[in-house]
């Protein structure tokens, strides 16, 4: 029977060593993502997105209030009540793009929080099969670098499009009624030009 107890006490040494094993490979996942250098790349990140769409807005914004300019000139509006909500209407849209931009950036730090979450977890369940154990850290670094390279995509994949659509109304309305005016002064290829 010594021999049995012998085995037995062997099996339960093994279990025992793996079961720290594990216990410390999820601790080191933990602390991986965890770490305050992780949270300063979160951080980092959102600025970067945010100054990404922030000059998305910026470089719309500068040419809407350009063509808003030359539609107001061109119909006689400058200074005029009507320019004064052209130029309201520039504002709006300029507020709800910033407003959008910020959304955005949010949105996109967001996703490359979760995409961690999501990764830590997998590590975790990995971990507590006996998997990777030992070889944690270099996963876990491996699988924080692939969040971060997906992420990189972001902005491209989620850009901002027109959001100066009501500003660009204006623009495009003034545009119709010149040409409107300049088919009544020039009627060239009609039946009486």
């Amino acid at each position: 029977m010594g021999t049995g107890n012998s085995a037995a006490n062997a099996a339960n040494a093994a279990n025992a060593q793996q079961q720290a094993d594990i216990q410390k490979s999820v601790g080191q996942i933990t602390s991986a993502y965890s770490n305050p250098n992780r949270a300063n790349q979160y951080a980092q990140y959102n600025q970067n997105l945010s100054n990404y769409y922030t000059g998305q807005v910026n470089n719309q914004e500068a040419v809407n209030a350009r063509n808003l300019t030359f539609a107001n000139a061109r119909s006689g509006l400058t200074g005029g009540s009507a320019a004064v909500d052209n130029n309201a209407q520039l504002q709006k849209d300029y507020t709800q793009g910033l407003l959008n931009a910020s959304q955005q950036a949010t949105a996109g730090t967001s996703a490359l929080e979760q995409s961690d979450v999501n990764a830590k977890n997998q590590l975790i369940g990995l971990a507590q099969q006996g998997n990777y154990t030992g070889a944690i850290p270099t996963q876990a670094s491996q699988a924080q670098n692939a969040s971060l390279g997906a992420a990189q995509n972001y902005g491209q994949a989620n850009s901002l499009g027109n959001i100066f659509a009501g500003t660009a109304g204006i623009y495009q309305n003034e545009q119709t009624a010149a040409a409107n005016r300049k088919a009544q002064t020039s009627p060239i290829g009609s039946l009486y030009g």
